[in-house]
């Protein structure tokens, strides 16, 4: 006997919610690894995310950011510098700052254990339509802000 199609759907939300969660663990996992194979913790890798998508940030952005403590900040921009893949300087419009920056070409000189992982999506990619990579689009869209969302009512 066939499923009804709201037997269907809710086996779908049900499925999605499941797959969501191991995705979620197993995007954690990766994050892990990728950092400790650089020398790095998750948040590094999270803060040199925002500076190469963002561009130079204060350490102020930062903080608010990745919702770090401004020691916390502090240790975090150290390390990127002590690794060399980072840059401190004075903010010329207000010296107490200070902006962070990315230095690109020695982050591109190093192992880059994101290639992989990145040409393996990549021939995912290439397995949907147009129309379905749209409605993955939405998704993902929508799953950010939803997660955005609730990371921001658990901080308050």
């Amino acid at each position: 006997m066939d499923a009804s199609p709201d037997e269907e759907h809710a086996r779908l939300v049900e499925r999605l919610r499941l797959l969501g969660e191991v995705y979620a663990t197993q995007t954690a996992v990766f994050q892990q690894q990728a950092a400790a194979s650089l020398g790095l913790g998750v948040t590094d890798m999270k803060a040199l995310s925002i500076l190469l998508r963002e561009g130079p940030q204060t350490a102020g952005a930062l903080m608010a950011r990745l919702n770090l403590t401004s020691g916390a900040v502090t240790w975090l921009v150290d390390r990127l510098r002590r690794k060399g893949v980072a840059r401190r300087q004075t903010d010329p419009t207000d010296r107490r700052r200070a902006i962070i920056s990315v230095d690109a070409d020695a982050l591109a000189s190093g192992p880059n254990p994101y290639n992989a992982i990145g040409a393996a999506f990549d021939d995912l990619h290439g397995t949907y339509s147009t129309a379905e990579l749209a409605l993955i689009e939405s998704y993902l869209e929508a799953s950010t802000r939803i997660t955005r969302e609730q990371a921001e009512a658990l901080s308050h």
